[in-house]
């Protein structure tokens, strides 16, 4: 018997290329009316990332929250992110790693895959949180 492991995804679009927002790292996905104007920015209780300013597309439009699952408590981390598409499952063994030459360009990366045709970039949530919370 062979086991097919699947993990559910968010899908957004960031123009040719998709972002795959993991679901186990999320607690879930709110509205947003948030207009930010650098990549990281916070208030009093919450730590707002901007997915479309993570990647200098500054013409798109944020109308969803994802609320990450944070180690830190008290501290509510909310990423910012263009229309969730859709949130599918994706099988482990269609996901292929980073190239070690691209690693720094797309260092908040775990992984690619395709899904019909598109390029789907899966977000590392965990490097995402060290490099902008405290």
């Amino acid at each position: 018997m062979e086991y097919k492991i699947t993990m559910k995804y968010f899908i957004c679009a960031l123009d040719a290329i998709c972002i795959a927002i993991p679901g186990e790292c999320t607690e879930r996905v709110i509205s947003v009316s948030r207009i930010q104007s650098s990549v990281c920015e916070r208030d009093e209780q919450n730590i707002f990332i901007s997915l479309s300013l993570l990647f200098k597309k500054e013409n798109l439009s944020t109308p969803h929250g994802i609320l990450l699952k944070s180690k830190n408590e008290g501290e509510k981390v909310i990423l910012l992110t263009p229309p969730i598409d859709i949130d599918l499952e994706i099988f482990e063994k269609d996901i292929y790693t980073v190239p070690m030459a691209l690693t720094e360009k797309l260092r908040y990366f775990s992984g690619a895959c395709f899904i019909e045709g598109r390029l789907v970039l899966i977000l590392n949530t965990e490097k995402l949180l060290e490099a902008y919370s405290d």
